[in-house]
C-alpha cells in the first residue's frame, strides 16, 4: 500500500507537464511571458485541461503525504506528510478555482512545496538508498525558495515569467517522481 501511495508521487509531474504542452499549442497564449494558470482564462477545452491537470496533481500530491504518514509506522504524523497534504489541497484548489480568486492556491497553500524534500530527507534519512538523492532533494527545496523569493519581491522578469514558472514546476514537481522512484525501487 505504502508503494501505490508513495508511486502517486510519479503522476504530479506528469500532470504538470500537461498543461506546459496545452501552453505550447494555444496561439492566444505565450508559454514564455503567461503563468500556466492563465490558460484558464480561455475559452473551450483549454481550461478544463489545466484545471483537471492541476486537481489531479494535488490528488497525486496528497496521496504520497498519506504514503509519508504511513512510513513513519501506522498513520502517524509526518511533517513532510502535513507539507504535501497543504501543497497537495493548494494545487486542488488550482484546479477547482480560476485564477484571480484567491481561493486559487488558497491563499498561498502551495508555497509548502518547498519544504517537502528537505523535510523528507530529514525525517526519512535511513530510509534513503541513493545517497545523492539527499543532495538533490536539498538542492530542490533551496531552487524552490529561490524562485517563491523572486515572485514574492517582484524579481520575475515579466517577458520570461512563465519560463521561470515552468522551470520551478519542473524542479518542485520532478522531485515528486525520483522521491518515488527512489522509495519504490528501495523497498522492490
Amino acid at each position: 500500500m505504502i508503494n501505490g501511495l508513495m508511486k502517486a508521487g510519479a503522476i504530479a509531474p506528469v500532470m504538470m507537464i500537461i498543461p506546459m504542452i496545452v501552453g505550447l499549442l494555444v496561439g492566444e497564449h505565450n508559454s514564455l511571458s503567461q503563468h500556466m494558470s492563465e490558460l484558464q482564462l480561455l475559452g473551450g477545452w483549454i481550461p478544463w485541461s489545466v484545471r483537471i491537470s492541476a486537481g489531479l496533481a494535488g490528488v497525486a500530491i496528497i496521496l504520497f503525504a498519506g504514503a509519508c504518514c504511513l512510513l513513519r509506522g501506522g498513520f502517524r504524523f509526518s511533517w513532510t506528510g502535513i507539507a504535501a497534504f497543504l501543497f497537495g489541497v493548494g494545487m486542488v484548489s488550482n484546479g477547482v478555482f480560476v485564477m484571480g480568486s484567491p481561493l486559487h492556491g488558497l491563499y498561498g497553500l502551495p508555497i509548502f512545496s518547498i519544504l517537502v524534500p528537505a523535510f523528507f530527507v530529514a525525517e526519512f534519512h535511513d530510509r534513503i538508498s541513493w545517497k545523492g538523492f539527499i543532495g538533490l532533494s536539498l538542492a530542490a527545496s533551496t531552487l524552490s525558495l529561490v524562485y517563491m523569493w523572486i515572485l514574492l519581491i517582484g524579481l520575475d522578469p515579466a517577458a520570461y515569467r512563465g519560463l521561470t514558472q515552468r522551470l520551478g514546476t519542473l524542479i518542485i514537481f520532478g522531485w515528486f517522481a525520483v522521491a518515488a522512484f527512489e522509495q519504490t525501487s528501495m523497498r522492490s
